[in-house]
């Protein structure tokens, strides 16, 4: 049966690997994602790390915020940092994408992997902290702002990040080669 398996994999073309291995960890991801181990322990846990970020960002720029588990507080306004606004799952689609790219030599899934969860966390932060401001400032386009902002664009700058990543490993191999 493995044998079976591995003779199956190794046959495979490299789009078939990507996908069969893009929709394997997507399922493994969402698996734990809803599981009771992250949403009682991992998740609270993250989302107060990112909040407390994000409020020593709006501190910088001036703006006393207080917090309280996952809750950024002022004088103004308040938002609450949920599952689907900790940038979580476009991080996955990103990391998922370089990890399940055939034909890439480790050093540069590694790196691609450190740079590229390292910009989507700290765009997150922003993102956090600019919704913030968007609720005191913009209170009408608040909702857009955090649906569309989000949910759409931080999906999208995730897959325009993994595709920018491909064009630079794709350069490297290039160079490389030649």
């Amino acid at each position: 049966m493995f044998s079976k398996i591995a003779n199956w994999w190794k046959n495979l073309p490299p789009i078939g690997k990507f996908l069969s291995s893009f929709i394997g960890l997507i399922v493994l991801f969402y698996a734990f994602y809803y599981s009771p181990i992250y949403e009682l322990y991992i998740m609270p846990a993250l989302l107060n790390f990112q909040a407390n970020l994000a409020s020593m960002l709006l501190t910088v720029m001036g703006y006393k915020t207080s917090i309280e588990g996952d809750l950024i507080q002022g004088d103004q306004f308040r938002v609450s940092i949920k599952g689907g606004c900790d940038g979580i799952e476009a991080s996955a689609l990103y990391a998922i994408a370089v990890i399940s790219l055939p034909l890439v030599a480790r050093k540069y899934k590694i790196s691609g992997l450190i740079v590229g969860l390292s910009i989507l966390f700290l765009l997150n932060i922003l993102r956090i902290g600019g919704l913030y401001l968007a609720g005191i400032h913009w209170p009408a386009f608040f909702e857009f702002f955090h649906l569309h902002g989000g949910v759409i664009a931080f999906l999208l700058i995730s897959v325009i990040m993994w595709l920018l990543w491909v064009q630079w490993v794709m350069k490297k191999t290039a160079h490389k080669n030649a």
